[in-house]
Parts: C-alpha cells; structure tokens; sequence
C-alpha cells in the first residue's frame, strides 16, 4: 500500500499544510517481458520500457521525474527470470527524463545501457559554453547518479553519408585528449583545428576515451558508463559533427575503449558488492573478485563471464 499522511492548520484565513508519503512495499510480481525489448530503455513513442538484468534481486523500483524519485508498489518492477522490467505511459514529447533504479530497496543506481547521465558531484562544474542547457541534477529529490533521455530524441543529419576508410596498412594516426587539445577543452574547439591536422598529413585521429567517466578532468581510463558520451568536452551532436567534419576531410576516427575494468559508480559494480571486504561480491555475474594480475585498476571485468561478453 502507498499511503500519504497530511496534516493541515488553519486559522480561518491562512491554510498551511506538510505531507509525508509512506510506502509497505508488497511482492514483486512475476510476468514475462514484452516481446522484443532489450536491456536498458525501449522508446516507443509516448510510452518506455524499462528493463534491468538483476540475477539475485530480490526487487527493483523504478525512479523518476514521473514519481519525484520516490518509491511506491505503483513502480515496483515486474520480474521475468533474471530480468526487472515496467512500462511506463503518457510520457510528454520534447522531454528530457531522468530516472534511476532502486535494488532490493537499498542500492541507487543508473542505468548500465544509458546513453546519457546526470552526475551530482561534477556538472556543477560543467559551463554552459561547452554543453548549453544542460538540465540541473534533480539534488532535491534524490541522490546518485541518474540516466537521463530524451522523449523526442533529435536527429543528427549526417553531411557524409558514404565515408571510406583508410586502409590499415595506411593510417597516419593522431591521438587525441579533448581536455588537453585546445585551451577550451572542448569538441567545439577542436572542430577548428581540423584543418591543421589535415595539414599534417594524419589521416586517422584516435579519441581518447570519451566514454562517460568519473569527474571531469582525465585521460578517460576510469570508465563508469560505456554507452554515454562525457558530457565534460560538449553535447552528443558535438561529437557526431566532430566525426563528420573529419570524415569531409578524408580523416577516420577511432574510439578508444576501456573494457577491462569499471569504476564504482558503474551499476554492474555497485549491485554486487562486498562492503565489509571493500570489495566485488564473489556472486558478481560481470567482475573478478579480485584482478587475476598486478595491473588491475578499479574493479575487474571478467571476460570469461558469458554476462560480461554479452555486455560489450
């Protein structure tokens, strides 16, 4: 049952009142997935599904800017084997939506196939220069990192549609820090140096990890959501005219990734999780409990867990 308790005063002219809602959760209910949906988010118009992959769960709670973030039986996750899922409606166009999970009633976390997050310790510091209108984090509703989209997602139209890459044996290759690449530390900037580095006779950059990683300022090597672009070097469409701007130029441009390892603030990471050993739960489906070799940063991924391949 969700249950709200209010208590008004009057004194015949003014009326003042506080609330306080109060949850008892009931059981997760089993009920299989809607057919073709995959983990993470599935947009489908004015309606979202949501589905997390959680063996072990006991029960999920989805929280939003639909619910103020607090949890209630009217959000509790429906079980499908090792699967949480629900389906929201009514969702308005031309909205950004910022949501997060709540794990067996203690754990927050983001969503590990979001493409875009809010982070409440670092985009304070993020100018608006870099990324403009970049939504405040919800800091009076919840805390943690939450995934944000967009109900009416923009459509980047490509100016080079038919690119050919160079061919390997070939690469003039440039490596490539946004951070440390231009006084401003952005993609935007970057854009303006393209011409220099044609010049050069590169015909390849390779990008530093520009995956969503902890903080703003870094190499990229401390990854925290894969499937995000870091909102510290500019917008989504920043990066997409970036790449289309090199490859009007003849240049390719190449991703590096991090798949070995993961910071804490990854929800794989954090789901199971060890706090008295300060370390990974030996019944993580993604991670080493500890790294098989003296180079390990951060938590290890085990590449021998069918979970951790499918994932990448």
């Amino acid at each position: 049952e969700d249950i709200v308790f209010k208590a008004v005063a009057t004194n015949g002219v003014e009326t003042v009142e506080e609330s306080v809602a109060v949850t008892i959760l009931g059981q997760t209910e089993n009920a299989p997935r809607p057919a073709g949906v995959k983990k993470g988010l599935n947009l489908n118009g004015n309606e979202a599904t949501f589905v997390l992959f959680a063996p072990g769960k006991k029960s999920v709670i989805l929280l939003g800017d639909f619910n103020q973030y607090a949890a209630s039986n009217e959000y509790m996750m429906k079980k499908d084997g090792d699967y949480f899922w629900i389906t929201i409606e009514g969702l308005a166009p031309n909205t950004e939506v910022a949501y997060q999970f709540l794990v067996d009633k203690t754990i927050k976390c983001a969503d590990p196939y979001g493409k875009k997050i809010l982070d409440p310790w670092n985009d304070k510091y993020i100018t608006a220069s870099v990324y403009p209108n970049l939504r405040p984090y919800p800091a009076d509703k919840t805390n943690d990192v939450v995934s944000v989209f967009a109900t009416t997602p923009a459509t980047y139209n490509w100016q080079v549609t038919d690119f050919q890459r160079p061919k390997q044996n070939s690469l003039a290759i440039y490596e490539l820090l946004f951070r440390d690449f231009t006084v401003e530390r952005s993609v935007k900037a970057a854009l303006a140096k393209l011409d220099h580095i044609k010049n050069l006779g590169i015909n390849a950059i390779e990008l530093m990890p520009i995956q969503e990683f902890d903080g703003n300022d870094s190499w990229g090597y401390n990854p925290c959501f894969p499937f995000a672009a870091d909102k510290s070097y500019g917008t989504k469409d920043d990066y997409k005219r970036f790449i289309d701007e090199c490859h009007k130029r003849g240049i390719a441009v190449i991703l590096d990734i991090v798949t070995n390892h993961a910071t804490g603030l990854f929800p794989y990471a954090k789901m199971w999780w060890n706090s008295s050993a300060n370390k990974t739960a030996s019944n993580n489906p993604f991670f080493n409990v500890d790294a098989p070799h003296d180079f390990s940063v951060y938590h290890d991924f085990n590449h021998t867990k069918e979970h951790t391949r499918d994932y990448f």
